[in-house]
């Protein structure tokens, strides 16, 4: 199997690598992105990108590669990032006044910390809310870090907006955006109700199964809930509210999640990425029955090919699925992309050297460089697509 792996390729499919807004109705490889985390892919193989700091979604054509905005107002250019010491902080001049997480306040500045680990720093109280839109085009929508995408098997489109702490839904035939799930409050509310009037808190991840059930990773509520497209209602199927991990084999809503980032669901599965407990979790539907399927909690983070193998994950965040049952997940504090093989519980690094860099693009996955890789899915076709995110660019690794 390892060589297998060493065959494999990485490219990019998206972006150039430097920071910003540019190159909508032209190749997505020609156009800028800013730190793009979920990724989606519809049934003709068009893929949707969550363009984060753009506060956008974008598309890009599966047959002419060309890259388009379809929800989100476009910027007429976007503003430096300014960094320090990896992917936090993230400075950006906008305030959210429902936002309910750990604040400090000077004159100049509020200090705002998501549980991912992000530091922005809002100035200025009386600066623009990022949001508004709804029940209009989809593209005159104002989106506040969207962080992940979804779409359905009738095409219609479902983003994260995370620091609006909503869901919304883009219409496939009109383009028109409206909010499906969360209150625009950060907070929890509103189990065994209408999700429209239910309050979420960071919504970080999405998925859609077969019966219509749309799953969200609930981030900084600490729970995975689900929404029945066809009532409306609004459930949790996972967690209690608490971040912490007390262990498996009993029932999901009995069990503690912690910033639960990444979603994948299959036929009776739900594939959870417990990031900050390092777990891959799976919850069988029919039982409710949570246990970890990959990662033990430890901080292991990679460091060279010499190490010895280990279980541990750091900060996982995507999940993707093969045909046959095998996980790929993004290890995101070691960047690099993982395989859990089905028959015999192996982690595998297949993409990454566990150093932040953007070298090796077309050649060896395993000696190309990724640089906090947070979104991942499959195409069903024997390709990746990675959201390569502080590298700016949408990577392809082709299993072949």
């Amino acid at each position: 199997m390892a060589t297998l792996f060493t065959s494999w390729t990485l490219a990019t499919r998206a972006g150039t690598g430097v920071p910003g807004f540019s190159g909508d109705g032209g190749p997505a490889s020609q156009a800028s992105l800013n730190e793009p985390k979920g990724l989606a892919i519809d049934s003709q193989g068009h893929l949707f990108v969550a363009d984060s700091e753009n506060h956008l979604v974008r598309r890009v054509d599966r047959v002419t590669g060309l890259i388009t905005t379809v929800a989100g107002s476009a910027p007429e250019s976007a503003p430096p990032v300014s960094r320090a010491g990896g992917p936090d902080p993230v400075y950006e001049e906008e305030v959210d006044p429902l936002a309910e997480t750990s604040q400090k306040t000077t004159e100049q500045f509020t200090q705002q910390t998501d549980l991912s680990g992000t530091v922005r720093y809002l100035v200025g109280a009386a600066a623009p809310k990022r949001y508004g839109g709804d029940d209009g085009p989809a593209t005159k929508a104002v989106l506040n870090f969207p962080t992940a995408v979804a779409v359905d098997a009738q095409g219609h489109l479902y983003i994260a907006d995370t620091m609006n702490h909503r869901v919304r839904r883009v219409d496939a035939r009109t383009g028109i955006i409206t909010t499906i799930a969360g209150t625009g409050q950060a907070r929890f509310s509103g189990d065994g109700g209408p999700a429209d009037r239910a309050a979420l808190n960071e919504p970080a991840a999405l998925a859609i199964d077969a019966q219509g059930q749309l799953y969200i990773a609930d981030q900084s509520n600490n729970r995975v809930r689900a929404v029945d497209l066809k009532t409306g209602i609004i459930r949790t199927v996972a967690g209690t509210g608490s971040a912490a991990y007390d262990g498996d084999g009993k029932p999901a809503t009995e069990s503690t999640l912690a910033g639960p980032s990444g979603l994948a669901v299959t036929a009776g599965t739900l594939y959870i990425a417990d990031t900050f407990n390092g777990r891959i979790r799976s919850v069988d539907l029919s039982t409710g029955m949570i246990a970890t399927l990959a990662g033990d909690g430890g901080s292991y983070r990679y460091q060279s090919p010499h190490d010895p193998p280990s279980s541990s994950v750091s900060r996982p965040s995507g999940i993707a699925l093969d045909r046959e049952g095998n996980l790929f997940l993004t290890d995101s504090d070691s960047h690099l992309i993982r395989r859990w093989e089905r028959a015999t519980g192996l982690l595998t690094r297949i993409a990454g050297t566990g150093s932040a860099s953007s070298a090796g693009d077309g050649g060896t996955a395993l000696e190309a460089g990724l640089c906090y890789p947070f979104g991942i899915v499959s195409d069903g076709e024997r390709t990746l697509l990675i959201a390569d995110t502080f590298n700016h660019r949408i990577r392809v690794l082709s299993l072949e």
